[in-house]
């Protein structure tokens, strides 16, 4: 009897086990095709029937660090990491004061950082473009800086109240009990609570920045110019230069896979304790 149930059982895994690998297969092939097409030949590249074997050439990448695209991902990085860290260190106290404290037109103030959000990126990009204009922040690290920063922060406050109304307020007002400033209770309670969901929250940032287009096109895109600006320049006269595009595509994957490798502990426990509650 044992052995006929645990037949079921096992027939019912191997199951699963294929449609994972099944699935697995569809969603990496594109990643595979575009790893192959980096030091693939034009010729081959083009060639019908799919040519599967090849001789493999490194010509594309002599072509984009020729073009300098390397300066570009370098750019973006460092861009996306300070615009982060300003959300971060912004919008942290923000959050929390939203879901602790009690304050007129409360949530007339929450929903209206919201619709910043939720606004059009053309609506709020040509009031950029003036503003920063009238302070000469044009086409400047600070300037992209504080922009990315601005449609970021509304997002990072309103998934990180959640994660800070759903503390136990008990815990903070025991350590007031013992004498904490709010400073304190903040600094050695609540943040090591919120340590997950902080680092969640801040990595759909990095990412949100690191995809960002009109933006960078807008207000940067000479002397400031992020790696999903320099893309269109691989389309030229004579075409899409698919092999180079596959080089950029594939090294814009890489630290944003990095980030998500590094800190995936962190995101996994701040996504299942609420990063994405409403």
């Amino acid at each position: 009897m044992a052995e006929e149930s645990a037949r079921p059982q096992g027939s019912r895994g191997l199951l699963w086990t294929s449609v994972t690998v099944v699935y697995a297969a569809v969603v990496l092939f594109p990643i595979f095709w575009m790893a192959s097409m980096m030091v693939k030949p034009n010729e081959a590249m083009f060639a019908r029937p799919t040519a599967w074997f090849f001789t493999p050439t490194l010509e594309h990448f002599d072509y984009v660090l020729a073009q300098g695209f390397h300066w570009s991902l370098l750019t973006s990085f460092v861009l996306c990491t300070l615009s982060t860290a300003l959300v971060v260190v912004i919008g942290t106290p923000a959050a929390y004061a939203f879901a602790r404290f009690e304050m007129k037109l409360k949530d007339d103030m929450f929903l209206f950082i919201l619709g910043t959000r939720m606004a059009p990126p053309v609506c709020l990009v040509i009031p950029f473009y003036f503003i920063f204009a009238r302070l000469n922040l044009l086409d400047t690290f600070l300037g992209l800086t504080l922009a990315y920063m601005t449609f970021n922060l509304s997002f990072y406050i309103w998934v990180l109240r959640s994660f800070c109304r759903d503390l136990p307020v008990e815990l903070e007002e025991a350590a007031a009990l013992e004498g904490w400033s709010r400073a304190q209770v903040f600094r050695r309670v609540v943040f090591p609570l919120l340590r997950n969901g902080i680092v969640a929250t801040a990595v759909l940032c990095f990412i949100f920045a690191w995809n960002e287009f009109l933006f960078a096109f807008m207000l940067g895109g000479k002397a400031v110019q992020t790696l999903p600006v320099s893309i269109p320049k691989l389309i030229t006269s004579q075409g899409v230069r698919w092999g180079e595009m596959a080089v950029v595509g594939m090294t814009a994957l890489l630290p944003v896979l990095a980030v998500v490798f590094v800190l995936q502990r962190h995101i996994v426990r701040g996504l299942t304790l609420g990063a994405v509650k409403g």
